[in-house]
């Protein structure tokens, strides 16, 4: 089986990044005892990088389920229960007075009255901070990180809603009943026992920015087909979202569920399995499919039976996307990643994104089988869009600034020259009108506003119609400025 899917995902792999205007894609299928991988593309365009399934990315939200395997062994440990008060199991005080009461299972699952779900960027530079240190910090700052923190950090416990920082203060519980820092931990109890010898935890201990850390994949701000390198970026919410990985090593720990999913202990025994894949909380559903939150682990409808599957999906700002599923009743697992983000979009949902398609067809093939031809799949760039001019040039950068130094509140400068000397067409397109010096002033007018939600709004609103048909142009939905200012600093989540 996994013979004729890998043969297919092969072909069209190409053709797939194409479409979707990815630089590269990389996909690993597994089962209980078999691991195949794919790649496309390239890693990095400037370099002429090839993507391999190998290639180590930033993971994002791949962290999460991580985080969870780590507190499920210390739960098998006698150390922590499922509904354990949180308080009773971080430093004295830590949440500060009149903490909502809030149980781990409510962590884990998004139910733990924290709004915050953007990744706490700063500078690669910046030290990184302990978890709970970190955890103390956001909790006596009271706000959410997202423009400047006009939002609460907290709201009443016991509905949904997505969370790094909820999982990052799990993450916290982790390090307090281990002893020892997170990143230790889970490098010695989830990445060795299952292989992942080229995974780390961005805490300070190995930064995958680096110079000389050449085999890193660099992701890309997707303007149509003109792609700029994303700013590199690295968070203190890493219990929630600071993994690097690759689609390989990934599936090797998805293979170990699977293995457990059948009755094998692995990382944690079957009956923890079962509990982190048990539906706790409705989720949105975007698709039409019916979608829960288990405990770090997000999970489609069970109704659908042999069809049923959990993972997670994952991206990291502004620049990677992953999809990762694992069909139990299948015994079939798979993982992709993607180094685009579609800035005209500011989603990238698995329906349209390349890690999302080559992982729901690796699941449809497995069962209806693989296409026994898949024409005209030569792999030519087909995304297109707008040729750069020194006016788009601008817009690109006021864009990137205010999704950098507004929604993520990253203070320093970003590293211009890198980012304008890395940018590359996909396609065709003339990239004479490409203007450096415009995409910097375009950075530092959202810069120079930022934080401040109001303000930037009024910017994306001077940008005027012209602005609003070159989004269009770029794949928008609507004829809008795509800042996501209403979702992450007016209305509650």
């Amino acid at each position: 089986m996994l013979d004729d899917v890998m043969t297919a995902l092969g072909t069209v792999l190409p053709r797939l990044a194409a479409v979707t205007g990815t630089p590269g894609v990389a996909v690993a299928v597994a089962t209980s005892d078999e691991l195949r991988t794919a790649a496309t593309g390239f890693a990095d365009l400037a370099a002429g990088t090839p993507m391999t399934a190998g290639t180590p990315a930033p993971a994002g939200s791949l962290t999460k389920p991580v985080t969870g395997l780590a507190f499920m062994q210390l739960a098998e440990a006698g150390l922590v229960g499922l509904d354990t008060p949180v308080d009773q199991v971080l430093p004295a005080g830590l949440r500060g007075r009149g903490a909502a009461p809030v149980t781990t299972a409510m962590l884990a699952a998004h139910q733990g009255g924290y709004y915050s779900d953007i990744v706490t960027a700063t500078a690669p530079t910046t030290p990184a901070e302990p978890v709970l240190d970190y955890v103390r910090r956001r909790h006596e700052a009271g706000r959410a990180v997202e423009y400047g923190g006009v939002l609460p950090l907290v709201t009443a416990p016991g509905s949904y809603s997505y969370s790094s920082f909820g999982v990052g203060v799990l993450g916290g519980v982790v390090e307090h009943l281990a002893g020892e820092p997170y990143g230790a931990r889970v490098h010695r109890d989830v990445f060795a026992p299952t292989g992942m010898t080229g995974t780390s935890i961005d805490d300070g201990t190995r930064n995958p920015w680096a110079t000389g850390v050449s085999d890193r994949a660099t992701g890309y701000l997707a303007f149509g087909d003109w792609c700029l390198p994303s700013p590199p970026l690295r968070t203190s919410a890493y219990p929630g979202v600071g993994m690097y990985t690759s689609a390989e090593d990934f599936a090797r720990l998805l293979q170990s569920l699977l293995r457990t999913a059948r009755g094998d202990r692995g990382l944690v025994g079957p009956d923890s399995l079962a509990a982190m894949v048990t539906p706790r909380a409705p989720r949105p559903s975007p698709h039409g499919v019916r979608s829960f939150s288990g405990l770090t682990l997000e999970l489609a409808d069970p109704d659908l039976g042999d069809d049923w599957w959990w993972g997670h999906t994952a991206a990291f700002p502004w620049g990677f996307w992953w999809e990762a599923r694992v069909w139990p009743h299948r015994d079939l697992a798979a993982v992709a990643v993607g180094n685009r983000w579609d800035m005209a979009r500011f989603h990238n949902p698995a329906s349209r994104s390349a890690p999302g398609l080559a992982v729901e067809w690796a699941g449809r093939w497995a069962v209806s089988g693989a296409p026994a031809k898949l024409p005209d799949m030569d792999g030519r760039p087909r995304w297109t869009g707008p040729r750069p001019t020194p006016e788009s040039s601008r817009w690109m950068g006021v864009l990137t600034g205010e999704r950098t130094h507004g929604l993520l509140g990253v203070p320093e400068p970003l590293p211009a020259a890198w980012m304008t000397d890395g940018a590359r067409s996909l396609g065709d397109a003339d990239s004479g009108g490409w203007d450096p010096e415009a995409f910097v002033g375009g950075v530092e007018q959202a810069r120079a506003v930022a934080p401040d939600p109001a303000a930037l709004e009024v910017l994306g609103r001077e940008l005027g119609p012209a602005a609003a048909l070159w989004m269009l142009e770029c794949g928008a939905s609507t004829a809008d400025v795509t800042m996501p200012v209403g979702f992450y600093a007016r209305a509650p989540r």
